[in-house]
C-alpha cells in the first residue's frame, strides 16, 4: 500500500505541475480607470460621436469609471448609419487563443433610441488581426433593451471564422441601418474588457491535485 500511495503522490504532483504549466490566468485589457486607454472613433457616420470617460459609471467591481460613447443615428444615412470605435490594445499583434474567451461589460444608457425591431441596433465586437487590422469576423448580436450592465462573451477561436491568433486591436461597432432604421441618440458604456480561461489558475490546480493525495492513504491492518 505504501508503494501505491507513493506512486499516486508522484502522479498527482506531476499532473498538478503539468496542468499548472498549461493554465492561463485571466487578463484585464481595459478597465477604463483612465481615459481613453487607446480607444478612438474609427469609422462610420459622418456625425462625430462623443467619446469620454464616465468616472462614476463603472461596471460592478470597477468603481473607477467606464468608456462612454454618445452616438447620434440618422436613418437617412442608410448603410452608413453606424459607429465603430477601436482600441489599439496590443503591439505587436498577440496570440490570444491560449484564453477561452474575450469578455466585456456593456450598458445602454436609459432613453436610447430603438430600431425598427425594438432593439438598440446590431452590435459587433471584433478582433482586428495582424498589423494590417484584418477584420476578425466575430459574431454579433441584436442589442436588446434592458437596464443595467450586461456581460458579453466571445470565444477566441471560431469555426469558420478568424481566430484571435494575431490580435492587434478590438473594434466595437453598432449598426443603425439601413434595415435597423434608427433615428436618435444612443449612449453606450463599455468597461472591463478582459480575457478569461475556463482552466483554473495554477495555484487552484495545485491545491486541487495535492488535495487528492488525502484520498490515497495506506490501510491499517
Amino acid at each position: 500500500m505504501r508503494k501505491f500511495a507513493s506512486r499516486s503522490a508522484r502522479w498527482l504532483g506531476a499532473l498538478a505541475l503539468s496542468l499548472a504549466g498549461a493554465a492561463h490566468a485571466d487578463m484585464v485589457v481595459n478597465d477604463f480607470d483612465s481615459f481613453p486607454e487607446t480607444w478612438r472613433f474609427d469609422f462610420g457616420s459622418p456625425i462625430t460621436p462623443g467619446l469620454s470617460h464616465a468616472p462614476t459609471e463603472g461596471s460592478p467591481g470597477n468603481a473607477l469609471g467606464a468608456l462612454r460613447m454618445d452616438m447620434t443615428f440618422v436613418a437617412s444615412q442608410g448603410g452608413n448609419n453606424r459607429f465603430a470605435f477601436t482600441g489599439d490594445v496590443f503591439f505587436p499583434a498577440t496570440d490570444l487563443t491560449g484564453f477561452d474567451n474575450l469578455e466585456f461589460d456593456l450598458k445602454v444608457v436609459d432613453g436610447a433610441a430603438l430600431d425598427a425591431f425594438g432593439n438598440h441596433g446590431f452590435l459587433q465586437f471584433v478582433s482586428r488581426e495582424t498589423d494590417s487590422y484584418t477584420w476578425g469576423n466575430q459574431p454579433g448580436l441584436n442589442l436588446a433593451p434592458g437596464s443595467g450592465w450586461r456581460t458579453i462573451t466571445i470565444p477566441t477561436t471560431l469555426n469558420g471564422g478568424l481566430d484571435m491568433a494575431a490580435t492587434r486591436a478590438f473594434t466595437l461597432q453598432l449598426y443603425g441601418g439601413p434595415s435597423q432604421n434608427i433615428n436618435g441618440q444612443i449612449t453606450l458604456l463599455l468597461d472591463n474588457v478582459r480575457l478569461t480561461n475556463a482552466i483554473p489558475e495554477p495555484s487552484t490546480l495545485m491545491i486541487a491535485a495535492l488535495g487528492g493525495l488525502g484520498l490515497v492513504s495506506p490501510r491499517r491492518r
